[in-house]
């Protein structure tokens, strides 16, 4: 996205490595997780604080009363089952454990998707500027 764009030319300016160096390489060596991990985290924290909280939010309860198809909610249920947490499963478990847990499976996932994709760096070498040396 061009969000995760912009963060990643900040993140190379700001650690002194050239532009064209892989999201993966930035994310891994600074220990961050993507934008779209963080908003996946906010979106999930926030679908399951208003699920606990139904009863007392007023603004939920119009929303369970209403009849309208939910993208998001929909949008939610599809990336618990993608990183293997079903929604009955998530609010069995309760708010803070259901937290951690998809919480900890999404940063195990971005963080195994980095590891396959954090050799596309730019160095001399995988360019093909530099010979390699043979001994």
């Amino acid at each position: 996205s061009l969000l995760e764009s912009v963060q990643s030319q900040f993140l190379c300016c700001l650690m002194g490595v050239p532009p064209c160096m892989s999201n993966a390489a930035i994310h891994l060596e600074l220990g961050i997780p993507s934008l779209a991990t963080v908003l996946w985290k906010c979106a999930i924290g926030y679908w399951l604080t208003l699920w606990v909280r139904l009863p007392d939010y007023y603004l939920g309860q119009c929303l369970w009363w209403d009849y309208f198809y939910s993208l998001w909610a929909r949008d939610i249920h599809a990336k618990l089952m993608k990183i293997g947490v079903s929604p009955i499963e998530a609010f069995i478990l309760g708010p803070d454990a259901a937290k951690s847990l998809i919480f900890q499976r999404l940063d195990d996932i971005e963080r195994q998707q980095n590891l396959a994709l954090g050799a596309g760096i730019c160095s001399p070498f995988s360019l093909g500027i530099i010979p390699l040396m043979h001994p």
